[in-house]
């Protein structure tokens, strides 16, 4: 390779190390790699921008704001009243929930239909007394097995077709991942099933009215100026119960001076604001017993306050606010408690920044309740109950989704036209408000735009070369599927440390060098990449979707781990196999 090669190689190398960390957004990443590429000469000035006029942006999209309008449609009920007579084991729970996630995800958003079905989900596991930690998580991995089986499923999808289309080949049609994306879909939704038992039950199976009874929250509670025959202490606090029911005491705030793991001997004064962790029942006796008091901002004066609890999505405003408890407190909601499962919670929650997956423990008046989870599109996880029957739905969303890709699948217009088309009729007929530009995920539009160049330049300078040849002379002399197999692999372990679609730009040129070198069909290898990209099981962070069931499920790191490596196994060894069945005889292009 020349100089502008391991250059363009080195700013993927630096982006890559960035998305890894954490420690700066995927989008900022994004802009990072695009503005260095630009500064050094490898991207042209007059071309940085080109990517946000690519289709496959504007596709991303629509499918985001079409998604959200059949969230929004009330069709779940309909889908539900069918198999209301299977909802009484664990099994028939996890079945068909699992396969609503699926199907659901082949054309909206994988993270709306989880988040769609997952209050369900819960209602469904209280009425029977099953744990939600035996559902939640398959749920997770369904949604986004179901986005394999279209192009406008995932967006690695949406990616690998317009890559096609840039190498010389047509785009990918709708239904064209369907052999592949279902078969898989469909055979580790059996396994996962079958293997559920894997799963560790987090949270206890009961028919309790709000599920924040089972969850540990962390609470601030702050001690009043009651007579006490003997000073209080925090043993006193910590030993007020006993076995799993017990509370922890992490922090003790006295005028802004904090003792961490504060020994049970500590006297405990009024004014102190001690940080908690436990049941919110058994929080709730403490503090009667003890004299506590939660800290929280006041309700609204005068009106009937409710307590519920939300789970933090990935694209609330929340996430970003400096403050949220104070950013909640203007808006209404008094945070009593936060829930992140699996991670410590080490500072004040005054001074604590949510994170996707987190679940709140909230109270605000019931005439304000509503628009606070629509303001900060929270989760709300008790107040959506599951019932049949009821309203109509409107099928208006789901009807103008279906027309477009009809008339995509058709060809009687490109994708992009035919799904814009789509958002302009359901605005003419009023299902598409200003709430529309909230519906999209701009992180995830802007990521894109960034990386297009980049990725473009990445493959032009040769700098995947290296990585291809390296890779083809691993595999010299194997069987085709052998090939798919070790770039699926190969996707599948770069994902977790990247956007899933940061991952396809990446790795979808070197799979079509690796195919050039090796004989094996362009778009088998394109497939391999696009199931590798979508198929994050082994971390709570790799995707949203694993995120958004972490605390409501009460899962620890290692739980993911624990049951998504058979799943990530099955789905490299079968994703293989149907890949050079279906594929491996195309010819390239």
């Amino acid at each position: 390779m020349d100089d502008s090669a391991w250059t363009i190689a080195a700013i993927f190398m630096a982006g890559l190390a960035g998305f890894a960390s954490g420690r700066l957004r995927h989008d900022l990443v994004a802009i990072l790699m695009l503005l260095a590429a630009v500064a050094l000469g490898l991207v042209a000035p007059t071309q940085a921008f080109a990517g946000f006029g690519d289709p496959v942006v504007v596709t991303v999209g629509c499918v985001m704001v079409l998604s959200a309008a059949v969230a929004r449609a009330g069709v779940l009920k309909v889908a539900l009243t069918p198999f209301r007579g299977v909802l009484s084991t664990e099994r028939g729970i996890v079945v068909l929930f699992c396969m609503l996630c699926a199907i659901a995800s082949a054309f909206i958003n994988n993270i709306g239909a989880l988040a769609l079905l997952l209050p369900a989900a819960l209602s469904a596991c209280r009425a029977a007394a099953v744990s939600p930690s035996r559902i939640l998580m398959p749920m997770a991995f369904a949604s986004l097995l179901g986005g394999l089986s279209t192009v406008i499923g995932t967006p690695p999808n949406l990616i690998i077709s317009d890559i096609r289309a840039n190498l010389g080949g047509a785009p990918f049609s709708m239904f064209d991942f369907a052999p592949v994306g279902a078969g898989v879909a469909l055979i580790a939704i059996v396994a996962m099933v079958l293997s559920r038992k894997l799963i560790p039950v987090r949270l206890a199976a009961g028919a309790e009215p709000l599920s924040f009874k089972v969850i540990d929250y962390l609470f601030e509670l702050r001690v009043g100026d009651k007579e006490r025959e003997a000073p209080l202490t925090v043993g006193d606090v910590r030993n007020l119960v006993e076995g799993q029911d017990r509370i922890s005491v992490h922090a003790i705030d006295r005028d802004g001076i904090i003792y961490v793991a504060p020994a049970d001997w500590r006297s405990l004064l009024p004014g102190d604001i001690i940080q908690t962790e436990g049941r919110a029942p058994v929080i709730a006796t403490a503090s009667e017993k003890l004299g506590l008091e939660v800290v929280a901002e006041e309700v609204a004066k005068g009106l009937e306050a409710a307590t519920f609890e939300c789970v933090v999505p990935d694209r609330t405003p929340l996430v970003y606010a400096e403050t949220p408890r104070r950013t909640l407190s203007a808006a209404g909601a008094a945070l009593l408690a936060v829930s992140r499962s699996g991670r410590a919670v080490t500072r004040r929650l005054d001074e604590l920044r949510l994170q996707p997956g987190d679940v709140l423990l909230l109270q605000a008046s019931n005439n304000s309740k509503q628009g606070i989870i629509e303001s900060f599109r929270l989760l709300p996880l008790a107040e959506r109950p599951l019932e049949f029957g009821g309203g109509k739905p409107d099928w208006r969303a789901p009807a103008v989704l279906a027309a477009a890709v009809v008339a995509a699948t058709t060809g009687i217009a490109p994708l992009a036209v035919a799904l814009l088309t789509g958002i302009a009729a359901l605005a003419l007929l009023g299902r598409v408000t200003g709430r529309v530009y909230a519906d999209i995920d701009w992180s995830i539009l802007l990521l894109l735009g960034c990386l297009i160049p980049v990725a473009e330049s990445f493959s032009e300078l040769g700098a995947g070369d290296g990585i291809a040849a390296w890779i083809s002379g691993l595999t010299s002399g194997a069987s085709p599927v052998l090939v798919i197999g070790v770039m699926l692999a190969t996707t599948m372990a770069v994902t977790p440390f990247l956007n899933n679609a940061a991952a396809v730009l990446i790795m979808a040129p070197i799979a079509a060098q690796v195919g050039t070198h090796t004989n094996v069909p362009l778009d088998a290898m394109l497939m391999a990449v696009a199931v590798g990209a979508s198929c994050d099981f082994l971390t709570p962070i790799g995707h949203q979707s694993n995120t958004l069931v972490m605390g409501p499920g009460g899962y620890r790191f290692l739980d993911y781990t624990r049951f998504g490596a058979p799943v990530s196994v099955l789905v490299l060894i079968v994703g293989s196999l149907l890949i050079q069945l279906v594929w491996g005889g195309a010819a390239s292009g």
